[in-house]
């Protein structure tokens, strides 16, 4: 086998040339001991911490401050810290100090003995106080320098997790995809690991529990480093951003698929006794932000077609002159106001879709129906059949009905119908007639859609232990698949009906909503917006409007010829509906 230092290898053969006699020279040149003046010295052993703690990082006076090259490498770190420490405990810049010192080759002989000191009396508070790169500073730290050998046993290990988080994490994100985005099943490369490594058994592999379950009971036998250890692991297990997370979340993936296959292949009974209806009654709940006169057609519309009853959540509260506009005995109105919020025992969640998969799901557990659908305001289901009797089809061993979407397309305002794009699978088309009806943007939209295409679900209510999600039903926190997608029912979405609602949503949908960046790999609707935004100006995504939502003569017959258009007559609830 070659020496790997061996002058004779050819440049390319190595990651670092000069082998690993010139990465221990770059190593040791990053420690040289920082220097100190004269009369100057680290804060002594028995240094008073309690008063450290109580005293604030003030700002020096720059007419005290010796000229940078005049000053010793203690005072640079030491103004170093003071700017991020400012206001701050003195302890915390203190902590900081020591662990600059401890970084060189050299340092005075009670450093270590000093920061050891710190964690051993000060633990909890310097949890509080400091932020987690300065946490994992503090235990790879330990490695080097620990009093006990459990203490560097720890920081070793903890500093080769971390380092290695750092590295394959930084490298990551050149992929597209966001800490907390995990990869696809389907995109596993077929090739070998470095140094012929098994590949880790996403369902069955043990490594990662294994690694952090030693590194927790080891950090266990030492006093001083089990706070500082546990905390740094239970963030890790906190982090929705790690490599643990998203292997967890590809194994949870992988169990649904072997669980939908072994369902294909053997068609078990299923594992409860589904709710049947009798009366099959249906309801809708939605949680709103809008005006009455946006919310008034929804209703109408919806208690005409057979709601027996309509749940609504009002995300932005209405004054009682307002609610007595839609005042009706099948109408159930909620105020979630901070009075709302603090009854749940709740805080107000940040995320709309929060709020509209709790109170969607608050509803559904406590209906007296037989169905409920979670749709949204501008939303409108449509059928040619009755609605009781489309779910009076649906097997009993279906937990819910999935309504697929169809998205309005803009027309001018005297238009006397409203049109409909059907997304190419349900009109069961090919794919290749987005790519020609919509030839600049087809390629990167869902189905040449701008909204959603999941569609919404109508959920056979009694179900235990199941919660609405924004599209889906879930169970335990994965999507209920004893499902059908409906071929009698349609989600008329009223997404943007012209230029003006589409524009005056735009930020919004960008920042929050359906358009938001979610860390895709592939080019999405968000960042082509965002290209013709910086390319053309405010003006730039009507581009993207005319060619996608306008309503062209020769884009309709094609939609119609293929089964992909509907139309629809004499709706006048729809007819005063302003999108928002």
């Amino acid at each position: 086998m070659s020496d790997p230092n061996d002058t004779n290898e050819t440049p390319t053969a190595l990651t670092y040339e000069g082998g690993f006699e010139a990465i221990v020279s770059r190593m040791q040149a990053r420690e040289k001991p920082l220097s100190f003046a004269t009369n100057e010295a680290l804060a002594p052993l028995d240094t008073d911490l309690a008063e450290l703690r109580k005293k604030l990082v003030e700002e020096v006076d720059p007419e005290h401050v010796t000229q940078f090259k005049q000053q010793s490498g203690n005072q640079r770190k030491s103004l170093e810290l003071n700017t991020e420490f400012l206001g701050q405990p003195e302890l915390c810049k203190l902590h900081g100090l020591l662990i600059a010192h401890l970084r060189k080759s050299d340092q005075p002989a009670h450093t270590m003995a000093l920061l050891t000191r710190i964690w051993a009396e000060q633990a909890d508070f310097m949890l509080q106080h400091l932020d987690p790169r300065w946490l994992v500073s503090a235990i790879t730290t330990f490695g080097d320098h620990g009093q006990t050998e459990v203490q560097r046993r720890v920081g070793h290990s903890m500093n080769v997790l971390f380092a290695t988080m750092k590295l394959y994490e930084s490298e990551r994100l050149y992929s597209g995809f966001t800490p907390d985005n995990a990869f696809k099943l389907k995109r596993l490369a077929s090739a070998p690991l470095p140094l012929n490594m098994d590949r880790y058994a996403l369902v069955s592999g043990g490594l990662d529990v294994n690694m952090l379950g030693r590194l927790w009971l080891d950090s266990k036998k030492d006093d001083v480093i089990a706070p500082l250890a546990h905390h740094l692991l239970n963030l890790i297990n906190a982090d929705p951003g790690t490599v643990f997370r998203r292997f967890n979340t590809l194994r949870g993936r992988k169990l649904r698929q072997r669980a939908q296959k072994q369902s294909a292949n053997d068609d078990p009974e299923p594992a409860r006794a589904p709710a049947k209806a009798k009366s099959h009654s249906w309801g809708i709940v939605s949680t709103i932000k809008a005006s009455p006169a946006q919310i008034k057609p929804f209703i109408t519309h919806h208690l005409q077609l057979g709601a027996e009853m309509i749940d609504i959540y009002l995300d932005a509260p209405l004054p009682n002159a307002d609610l007595a506009r839609l005042t009706h005995p099948k109408v159930k109105i909620t105020n979630c106001d901070r009075a709302y919020w603090e009854a749940m025992g709740k805080p107000v969640m940040e995320k709309h879709q929060q709020r509209q998969a709790f109170n969607a799901t608050l509803a559904y557990r406590s209906s007296t129906l037989d169905w409920l659908a979670h749709i949204d305001c501008d939303e409108f289901i449509f059928g040619e059949a009755d609605i009781i009797s489309t779910l009076s089809t649906v097997p009993d061993t279906n937990d819910a009905l999935i309504i697929p979407p169809a998205e309005e397309i803009a027309q001018s305002y005297d238009a006397t119908d409203l049109l409909f794009r059907r997304t190419y699978f349900d009109a069961g088309c090919d794919k290749a007639i987005i790519d020609a009806l919509y030839p600049t943007f087809g390629t990167y939209l869902r189905s040449g859609f701008i909204s959603h295409t999941i569609g919404k679900t109508i959920a056979r209510c009694g179900v235990e232990d199941v919660r609405f999600g924004v599209h889906l039903l879930k169970k335990r926190g994965i999507e209920v698949k004893n499902t059908q997608r409906s071929g009698h029912m349609t989600l008329l979405h009223r997404h943007a009906p012209d230029w003006d609602s589409f524009a005056r949503h735009l930020d919004f949908r960008l920042s929050k909503g359906s358009y938001r960046d979610r860390g895709q790999a592939r080019l999405g609707l968000g960042d082509i917006i965002d290209i013709l935004k910086d390319e053309q100006g405010a003006d730039g995504p009507r581009k993207l409007f005319d060619e996608v939502c306008a309503a062209r003569p020769e884009v309709l017959k094609v939609l119609e010829e293929h089964a992909m258009l509907i139309r629809v007559k004499s709706f006048k609830a729809l007819a005063g509906l302003v999108n928002e």
